[in-house]
């Protein structure tokens, strides 16, 4: 599998920071990691009550639905990340 161009070259750059970074150092870079921690949190949790509340109160949890619960987290985290990467990225000039 191909590495997407963006997370192969050094492409980003923190506010701030004198150093340009690659996607994937990008990625645990703590302020943007933590942000996107923050944000699945929040949205994550709002949206598994919304979406498996019921089954949970009702007490009938299974792999699925716990896999679920898994991606619901998952999809903030993962925006978050990316548009916190996408704003910053460095243009090439």
């Amino acid at each position: 599998m191909a590495v997407p161009v963006l997370l192969r070259i050094a492409s980003w750059r923190a506010p701030g920071d004198d150093g340009a970074r690659c996607g994937w150092h990008a990625l645990a870079y703590w302020p943007v990691c933590g942000r996107a921690i923050r944000v699945a949190l929040n949205v994550g949790t709002l949206l598994m009550v919304i979406n498996q509340g019921d089954v949970l109160l009702s007490g009938h949890l299974t792999v699925l639905i716990a896999s679920k619960i898994l991606l619901t987290y998952a999809v903030p985290f993962s925006v978050s990340t990316y548009s916190a990467l996408a704003a910053n990225r460095l243009h090439g000039g």
